[in-house]
């Protein structure tokens, strides 16, 4: 009973010492996507999407979305860029809001925010709504992966 009672001691204050990170920490270094959907669906060509990822080029799939403690962000087109006119890489700035369940990032005059549905160590969730042409409106949900 006494070793019992030790391991239970020493388990409370491990448990007890370790702290939980928060998102503004878990945000923070080198993301890439690795899944994009969209629903409802997209209709291009009397085709039905849902997998926009499948859609993407690969010079698109090795962007880095990279987060500063500074609360400035980069993305950065990767080892293949998809136009020779677009700029290696663009810098913003981010910021959580709502007790860390968006995230909003600024680029110049333009403004997204999304809605944060998971962020660990690994992965990146998020999700934000827009309009199409014919006045549709679409939830297109993101997932990076931590590098």
């Amino acid at each position: 009973m006494k070793y019992f009672a030790t391991i239970l001691t020493l388990t409370i204050l491990i448990t007890s010492c370790t702290k939980e990170k928060i998102k503004s920490e878990l945000i923070l270094g080198d993301w890439q996507i690795n899944a994009l959907t969209v629903d409802p669906p997209q209709v291009v060509n009397n085709i039905i999407i849902t997998n926009l990822y499948a859609q993407m080029e690969d010079c698109d799939k090795d962007n880095t979305l990279s987060f500063f403690d500074n609360k400035t962000y980069k993305a950065d087109e990767g080892a293949t860029n998809c136009d020779s006119l677009d700029p290696q890489n663009i810098s913003g700035n981010w910021m959580f809001l709502n007790n860390e369940t968006e995230l909003r990032l600024i680029y110049q005059s333009d403004t997204i925010v999304y809605n944060v549905i998971d962020l660990d160590e690994e992965l990146l969730k998020m999700n934000y709504s827009q309009r199409d042409s014919n006045n549709i409106m679409h939830t297109l949900s993101v997932t990076f992966e931590h590098l």
